[in-house]
């Protein structure tokens, strides 16, 4: 009797910034700093109410939140556990869990048995991709920042030959940061070892698009193959329609437009369950979920007391946002809190601050699609 298999086949879809030319540097004390430890919450509001207003100033893009886009997903199946069967001895079945995969013929002794691959499969890297944000500096610095225990470590500054005047950034599924300059050429850093440092070969300018946030967002939650997507970074505060939302083809480079959104001094985050969100400005400052298929905004979540200032950047990691902003414009930054998945139960998505003063003036954040969905 021959190997028996069950198998559902089902088709998958394939798969800032201070303002530009600032040259305020990191201070000299924060370059060798590790495992800086912040200061306790200063102070705790719920997300609803009226917003601390402050004049428009130039927010620095994160991002989320990112390897241009990293693959473009080959066809994908996913099948449920077939049962073993053992009728003849030297017979071989396969049990197979729900996941994105792409089945290979291997031929053995015993006959031909179908081999279930995963695509876009997380790295086991030296610099681990699930545990923290990436966050990036003005002047070109990536460093890791741990929620759990609210401190930041320095992996190194960017060696990419550019002026170290840095804009957004988003992390791939492969561990690579992406990241703007303020000039808008784009570059691929090692996230193991900053001075590996390469042109991807994106064309700046496309579709007149210049500076944009930019984040990794996952084709969808069981897709987790993924790619950039990008809000042009117009100065355009808030308006009907008012900037560009787009991806970026994973195998081309080139802007794919998905529509317009509402804000044009925004950056992007994504999830690993394909959502994309924007952190906009400057202030009053909200919490925008958009429809990553056409940038319209689905919700808004006021964040009263969060002010962009000096640069500004945003990313999702364990069910909750946590927003870096140069509030005061002195070079460090301040991370606040959003417990969006109200995980401690009380009804409320607290806002809260906790770290009062970062290392560094923080204009990038990233968090791999690998990053965990849920609290750890």
């Amino acid at each position: 009797m021959k190997p028996t298999y069950l198998l559902l086949v089902a088709a998958l879809l394939p798969a800032c910034n201070g303002s530009a030319g600032d040259t305020t540097a990191d201070s000299s004390s924060a370059t060798n700093i590790t495992g800086v430890t912040a200061s306790g919450v200063t102070s705790t509001t719920e997300a609803t109410g009226a917003s601390e207003t402050a004049g428009p100033t130039s927010g620095g893009v994160s991002e989320s939140d990112s390897e241009t886009p990293t693959t473009a997903a080959p066809p994908t199946s996913t099948s449920t556990t077939a049962e073993p069967t053992t009728d003849e001895p030297g017979t071989t079945t396969t049990t197979v869990t729900n996941t994105s995969t792409t089945a290979t013929d291997t031929t053995g002794e015993s006959g031909t048995t179908d081999v279930l691959e995963e695509l876009c499969p997380c790295p086991d890297l030296e610099v681990p991709l699930d545990d923290g944000i990436f966050v990036l500096s003005k002047t070109a610095q990536l460093w890791k920042y741990f929620p759990q225990g609210n401190n930041f470590e320095l992996l190194g500054p960017a060696d990419c030959g550019l002026a170290p005047s840095t804009f957004s950034m988003g992390v791939d599924r492969e561990g690579f940061a992406w990241v703007q300059y303020s000039d808008m050429q784009l570059r691929k850093i090692d996230v193991t070892d900053t001075s590996n440092c390469s042109d991807p070969g994106f064309v700046p300018l496309q579709n007149g698009i210049e500076n944009f946030g930019m984040a990794f967002v996952s084709n969808s939650a069981i897709d987790k193959c993924d790619r950039i997507y990008g809000n042009h970074y117009n100065g355009v505060a808030n308006g009907d329609m008012v900037s560009e939302f787009f991806s970026v083809d994973p195998d081309t480079l080139a802007v794919v437009p998905h529509g317009l959104s509402d804000y044009g001094l925004a950056e992007v985050t994504g999830t690993g369950d394909g959502r994309a969100f924007l952190f906009a400005g400057p202030d009053p400052s909200q919490l925008v979920e958009v429809d990553k298929a056409t940038g319209a905004t689905l919700e808004v979540i006021p964040l009263p007391g969060v002010k962009t200032g000096g640069g500004f950047a945003f990313a999702f990691f364990g069910g909750d946002f946590y927003f870096f902003t140069d509030k005061e414009s002195d070079s460090t930054s301040e991370v606040t809190h959003l417990d969006y998945d109200d995980s401690d139960g009380n009804g409320v998505q607290d806002l809260k601050v906790v770290v009062e003063d970062a290392p560094l003036r923080i204009v990038g954040a990233g968090v791999s699609t690998c990053a965990p969905l849920i609290p750890q």
